[in-house]
């Protein structure tokens, strides 16, 4: 990676789990002076306050002695998250560096539109930004018009694409994967649900294998049910060659949420030729295309997966093209072609 990375500080949560976590993993696996300090990790409100504290101090104090850092990446979801970066941008600001406000949160919509008084501040302080990247041009969009802001570029997360596409035939039955936190945000819960009354399911020719963290009490409360049986398996965390062999045994990768961005688990799989169903929502349907490497539907709107899920077991579309097309798009995402856009940025704000 080029030298210019050296000059930049990352600031990002410490999340081994999220969307934001494995970007961050990403840039670290392939920076070599990776610069990076946390501002938040899974504990109590006031384990968080006190880290964010001692955080911001540590920012502060790396940028006054680190005179080589002239960038300040910040990775930022909604909520608290995007409340944390903005004070650090702020700070950065007063220290004369460049700040990329990189924003990731699928719900900042709604987040954003439940703000009064506090979105002028926001407003003000995000127009002084060098350049706010977000992950598709439909976010593009909605932070030019509604935000207003102007140095809004688009990239989008990397991810490692497996060297071939995985071709894997299969009959007349499914294997659906889903991977992400365990909350209704996520739709799983509602999936589940759903699944009860699909034909297909009730006929034992749809499979889920789940993993992820979070609500694990209410997953195993639907697992447990006899009409789950032996059809609905809870694989946990999992990462590394634990979760390509999940993504390797798939055959099409489901994620019914409600709000995102663009998941870093649908690039994952699609970089392995897996196509995708998912929801109208976020960055989304920039990726996944319906006729060509996946199914989208209404978030909620369950009942649409009837149909889909008619023309998945019942071969009413050209699969292997339909792999092939979900590994070429993924391939935009690459590592190095992400990072390689990023040196791009970097360098335009630097004016190397």
């Amino acid at each position: 990676m080029p030298d210019i990375f050296s000059k930049v500080l990352y600031v990002g949560p410490l999340n081994p789990y999220g969307g934001i976590g494995a970007v961050s993993r990403t840039y670290e696996e392939n920076i070599k002076q990776y610069n990076f300090i946390a501002t938040h990790k899974d504990q109590s409100k006031l384990g968080n306050t006190i880290f964010f504290t001692y955080s911001l101090v540590k920012i502060v104090t790396f940028l006054f002695l680190n005179r080589n850092i002239k960038i300040v990446h910040l990775h930022s979801a909604s909520k608290g998250s995007f409340i944390r970066k903005i004070i650090i941008a702020l700070f950065a600001k007063i220290g004369s560096k460049k700040v990329v406000f990189h924003m990731h949160g699928g719900q900042m919509k709604k987040f954003y539109g439940q703000l009064t008084w506090s979105r002028i501040i926001f407003k003000s302080i995000l127009s002084k930004i060098d350049v706010f990247i977000c992950l598709t041009e439909e976010w593009k969009n909605y932070f030019q018009n509604q935000l207003e802001l102007q140095n809004v570029v688009v990239l989008g997360n990397p991810v490692k694409i497996a060297n071939a596409v995985t071709h894997k035939p299969f009959n007349n039955t499914i294997s659906l994967l889903f991977l992400g936190s365990l909350n209704p945000n996520k739709g799983i819960f509602d999936l589940l649900t759903y699944l009860r009354s699909n034909v297909y399911f009730k006929n034992k020719q749809i499979r889920l294998l789940i993993g992820g963290t979070g609500d694990v009490d209410t997953l195993n409360g639907f697992i447990q049910d006899p009409a789950f049986l032996n059809q609905i398996k809870y694989i946990g965390f999992v990462s590394g060659q634990s979760k390509e062999d999940a993504i390797k045994d798939c055959d099409v990768f489901i994620l019914p949420s409600y709000f995102e961005g663009l998941p870093v688990s649908i690039l994952e799989a699609m970089g392995h030729g897996k196509p995708v169903i998912s929801t109208r929502v976020g960055g989304i349907p920039s990726v996944v295309q319906e006729n060509k490497n996946g199914w989208l539907f209404n978030a909620g709107d369950f009942r649409q997966l009837d149909k889909i899920f008619d023309e998945i077991i019942h071969q009413k579309f050209p699969l292997k093209l339909y792999q092939q097309n979900a590994y070429n798009t993924a391939s935009e995402f690459s590592s190095e072609k992400v990072l390689l856009n990023l040196s791009g940025i970097y360098k335009n704000l630097l004016n190397e």
